[in-house]
């Protein structure tokens, strides 16, 4: 089964947490990307090749800013229009959000993107690893 696992998220030190986690999971590879258009052109890549990722850790902030919280859209690419575009390449796409932006107008429009789940940052990493394990064992 595929295990493949891209992680869209502007902080190399989420990746980086995140990794530590996801890589106990048997067989799983986990790709990275640090930008909105880098996700969207690491999945339209890996789609083309017959290779799309089982599932996309989706941030929402994608700006590196973190001095407000949006109830409108930012100016930046975010979660949420990178979340579109990648189901506008594969409908049949899995993308979680995993933000700290969770409970905001903000993440709700993540939601109405497509997103298949909403998951606050608060969760402790391994047990987001627990659920992504869960979730590729299905």
């Amino acid at each position: 089964m595929n295990k493949k696992i891209l992680i869209i998220d502007d902080e190399p030190d989420m990746h980086e947490l995140l990794k530590v986690h996801l890589n106990k999971i048997d067989g799983a590879e986990i790709l990275s990307a640090y930008s909105a258009e880098e996700g969207v052109k690491k999945y339209k890549e890996l789609y083309e090749k017959g290779e799309a990722p089982a599932l996309v850790i989706m941030d929402l902030n994608l700006s590196g800013k973190e001095e407000s919280i949006y109830d409108e859209m930012p100016e930046e690419m975010d979660g949420v229009v990178a979340t579109r575009e990648i189901l506008e390449i594969d409908p049949s796409a899995i993308i979680w959000g995993y933000t700290a932006w969770f409970g905001t107008k903000w993440a709700e429009k993540l939601k109405e993107a497509g997103v298949k789940r909403v998951v606050g940052r608060p969760l402790p990493f391994k047990d987001f690893a627990e659920m992504v394990e869960d979730f590729l064992q299905k």
